[in-house]
């Protein structure tokens, strides 16, 4: 990236933000699924979805620091 270049921000869809939400609580895929009506399948892609938009959960500890 340049710098000074702006990269646009991420945007979840109404359902991809639903599935991120019930994830964040530790909700499981199979449980996701359920809640929502849709296949596991379905809810693993959104999960990729998701991950390729906001990139990679972060760990909250840093190791000690």
């Amino acid at each position: 990236m340049k710098t000074g270049e702006e990269t646009a921000p991420a945007v979840l869809t109404v359902f991809e933000l639903r599935v991120a939400e019930l994830a964040a609580t530790g909700t499981p895929a199979t449980a996701i699924a359920e809640t929502l009506g849709v296949s596991a399948n379905a809810v693993a892609e959104q999960l990729r979805t998701i991950y390729r938009k906001l990139g990679p959960p972060r760990s909250v500890s840093r190791g000690g620091r």
